[in-house]
């Protein structure tokens, strides 16, 4: 039953509806396009409409970047679901990053660019918490994996190393990854193969390197990939996962 009343939920949809014409913005000039007077004159309310909703275009950004992270979440928990080892799932958890950037390609960089400073400082306190707690629910789920993965035996930390630094590893590996490949056109010192491929063999070095078992010589992971992969297009809406996701094939 919803508990929301209509004035609540003509609320959200005209909150939601501002949130999708910013990102088609966004899409189509960049960031630097984005205003709130550009956001008033598309859906054809008054500035100070727009401005009762978000306090400025960073406040905007920041919304638009938990929106995109719940999008990843979504993703996550129904992939945490498939009955696999820690590391099969911390795998699939790296990968999906690939999935959110295929859905929300321009505002993938508000991942980071909403982390500045400048943009945080100008950022509503509701919004920046919204966010942050986005934030929360991915590292806790990395953590788990490598908590889980310490309580089985699959893998033994170093003298000095915390679960936070291995969280660090993989979340970093992912968003880098991406970024770079985005600004490929831009660097041509180095040849590009492509980038699932990239992506899946350089979490395998790195977890390898931690002595994560099993180790990637010893355990098919294309296989758990390819196994998540079904999961998440028989529960989820997103027809391209497989294609997303290349080195299935």
């Amino acid at each position: 039953m919803n508990t929301l009343t209509r004035k609540q939920r003509e609320l959200q949809q005209r909150e939601q509806l501002f949130l999708d014409t910013a990102r088609q913005v966004i899409r189509e000039h960049g960031v630097s396009g984005l205003t709130m007077e550009v956001i008033a004159e598309i859906t054809e309310y008054s500035k100070g409409t727009v401005y009762k909703h978000f306090t400025c275009k960073e406040d905007i950004m920041c919304a638009l970047c938990a929106d995109g992270i719940e999008y990843l979440l979504t993703l996550l928990n129904q992939m945490m679901n498939f009955e696999g080892r820690p590391r099969e799932k911390s795998v699939i958890i790296a990968l999906s990053y690939l999935l959110y950037a295929e859905r929300y390609p321009e505002e993938f960089d508000l991942i980071l660019a909403a982390r500045n400073t400048n943009i945080r400082q100008k950022a509503s306190p509701e919004r920046l918490e919204a966010s942050d707690n986005a934030d929360e629910r991915i590292t806790r789920l990395i953590k788990e994996q490598i908590r889980a993965a310490i309580k089985c035996g699959d893998l033994k930390l170093q003298e000095g190393v915390t679960v936070d630094q291995l969280c660090l590893g993989p979340w970093a590996l992912s968003l880098g990854m991406i970024a770079l490949y985005e600004a490929s056109d831009l660097i041509s010192s180095i040849e590009f193969s492509p980038m699932q491929e990239t992506l899946y063999q350089q979490l395998n070095f790195l977890l390898d390197g931690y002595q994560w078992h099993p180790l990637s010589a010893e355990f098919d992971y294309r296989k758990t990939i390819c196994n998540a992969t079904k999961l998440l297009e028989n529960n989820t809406d997103a027809p391209s996962i497989g294609s997303t996701l290349g080195i299935l094939k």
